[in-house]
């Protein structure tokens, strides 16, 4: 197969092509660097000449490469192993050269691991994708040592090149055509500087990331990649996670294959622990509460904490911050629902479930079951601990102990259930079965409740006609739908419907309780969110004859051997 590879001369512009091949590897061919490039791009100036020079030069059926001159020294072969890599392997489209183990066995992705060494690139290069409309979310893709490459570690056929450069003119072209780059958002990104004079500017490094895009998404290309564990180790820190590192790339091999969410939580837990014993940026950042949102398949899985998570939630689990809480870099409630910040204190967490839905709705319209818990209460397929707390016999106490018996991603994976919710109760007064309405006079304000219920009627969450069935409804099911799993279309739409009840109570009704009773449209809210929980699960043909096989188990995290519930807000 014929093959040109070039070795891009490091010297400045204006060398001799005698002077370049003298400092090239004899296999290779030398390229010298284009003169008067613009700065910040590393080689790129120089294969973009390229392509322009020779666009109607290439042959379909020949491979093109363009190595640095530090080639060798990063992956320590030489023309001769690569051209023998390639004899070896006839008829691939693509064949790849990509030495950094750490960078792909340690990241879902080239862009995780550059928004490490370069905050920032992940949602420049979202910007960018969004600006081409080329629907990729970054947050869900995950690539292994199979399609991991930077652009100066490819020979391939034009095929995978033509693709390649026409992602990267258009990062050119946003980057150098701005007639004001501080004044265009994306420009900006583009041109950052790290600050740092071993790094590349932000443009260079998306061009060389651009490759592995390319890969990944084009399932039609057949790529050869070289052993990457027989290159050399960038980094000595890894070495002694050499067999982990191995494990990571086997875990996100098995993940893209089965979609099972589970591979990619032992990724993740096994990742972190390599990456903080060496990477003290990952450490300081992780220290900091970074949010980085997990890749994820059919399920959005959210966590409303208004203070420091007791526990260390799965990756597949997003927090939502509110309160003393929220922080830089994490899912916050001023960002996301920021005009229910001040009623906080009023409604309760129940204004996390606005953020995450906004959240949702904004990054991932698609997803098909979302699934929400609190910082202290989660719904689990099965019973962990079986001790109920002692005042509320619904919920079962789960202590640490009880964690380091099994995996919380385990307790909390809803495997494929479209529901995962607790078990129905419901209220006793003066020992007989009582309906919402005369349970919440009993407990509460009931004149908070009519209200809720007039506005639910005047805006059509309620028809007029269930106003009793809701009063006299005697099955509760506790947190309505903030805990479990539901289908998003249902949660997505009964969400929205009580948010727009709660709304319209604060603005009209301005009343201040104390104590206990300050979150009452809290309180109404979860009665609502049960009745129309039960209402969508009565109105479905499920082929069991009931909803009862979507029952779990309600827990609620606790210290040591605590097992009384003390409700906050």
């Amino acid at each position: 197969m014929k093959m040109t590879i070039f070795q891009i001369n490091p010297d400045k512009a204006g060398t001799s092509s005698a002077a370049a091949a003298a400092a090239t590897d004899s296999g290779y061919t030398g390229l010298a660097c284009v003169e008067n490039a613009p700065a910040g791009w590393g080689d790129y100036p120089t294969i973009r000449a390229y392509f322009l020079g020779n666009e109607n030069a290439f042959d379909e059926e020949s491979l093109y490469g363009f190595f640095s001159s530090d080639f060798f020294e990063k992956t320590g072969l030489a023309s001769d192993a690569v051209s023998a890599f390639i004899d070896q392997n006839p008829g691939r489209d693509v064949y790849t050269f990509f030495p950094f183990i750490q960078d792909s066995a340690c990241f879902t992705n080239v862009f995780e691991q550059g928004e490490l060494v370069f905050p920032g690139m992940a949602a420049a290069t979202q910007a960018y994708l969004g600006s081409i409309e080329l629907a990729v979310s970054l947050d869900d893709l995950v690539t292994d040592f199979g399609d991991t490459a930077h652009s100066n570690y490819v020979v391939a056929k034009p095929v995978f090149w033509r693709t390649w450069f026409g992602l990267t003119e258009k990062i050119f072209d946003i980057a150098e055509s701005a007639a004001d780059p501080a004044a265009d958002p994306l420009a900006s990104k583009l041109n950052a500087s790290s600050g740092d004079a071993a790094l590349p500017a932000m443009k260079q490094a998306l061009t060389e990331r651009m490759a592995s895009l390319v890969l990944a998404l084009d399932r039609e290309l057949t790529i050869a990649p070289f052993d990457i564990t027989q290159m050399p180790c960038s980094n000595s820190a890894y070495l002694r996670y050499w067999d982990g590192m191995l494990l990571l790339d086997a875990s996100k091999q098995a993940f893209r294959g089965t979609e099972d969410r589970q591979h990619l939580t032992r990724f993740f837990t096994l990742r972190d622990k390599i990456l903080q014993a060496c990477e003290p940026r990952f450490g300081s950042r992780a220290d900091s509460g970074r949010f980085t949102a997990r890749p994820q398949t059919d399920l959005i899985y959210g966590c409303i904490t208004h203070v420091p998570l007791p526990i260390e939630f799965p990756d597949f689990v997003l927090p939502v911050y509110l309160g003393q809480s929220q922080g830089p870099d994490r899912l916050n409630l001023r960002e996301w629902a920021p005009e229910w910040e001040p009623y906080h204190p009023i409604v309760g967490g129940q204004v996390g479930n606005f953020a995450l839905k906004n959240y949702i709705l904004k990054h991932h319209p698609e997803v098909k079951r979302i699934g929400v818990c609190m910082y202290r209460k989660f719904v689990s397929r099965h019973r962990i601990s079986g001790i109920p707390a002692e005042d509320n016999w619904m919920m079962d106490v789960v202590s640490d102990a009880d964690f380091e018996k099994e995996s919380i991603a385990s307790m909390m994976a809803p495997g494929d259930q479209e529901f995962l919710i607790g078990q129905t109760c419901g209220f006793i007064v003066n020992e007989e079965s009582a309906g919402y309405l005369l349970h919440y006079s009993q407990a509460h304000h009931v004149e908070d409740l009519l209200r809720f219920t007039s506005e639910a009627v005047e805006l059509g969450v309620l028809e007029n006609t269930e106003v009793a069935s809701f009063f006299d409804e005697k099955v509760f099911l506790m947190g309505g739908i903030e805990l479990g799993v539901f289908p998003a279309d249902f949660w997505l739409a009964t969400v929205s419907a009580i948010e727009s009840v709660i709304w319209a109570c604060v603005h009209r009704y301005p009343v201040q309780r104390e104590g206990y009773q300050t979150r009452a449209w809290a309180f109404c809210a979860e009665r609502l969110g049960s009745y129309l929980l039960l209402k969508y699960l009565k109105a479905q043909n499920w082929q069991s004859g009931g909803y009862e096989h979507f029952f779990g188990q309600l827990n609620l995290i606790t210290k040591n051997d605590a097992k009384l519930y003390v409700p906050s807000n």
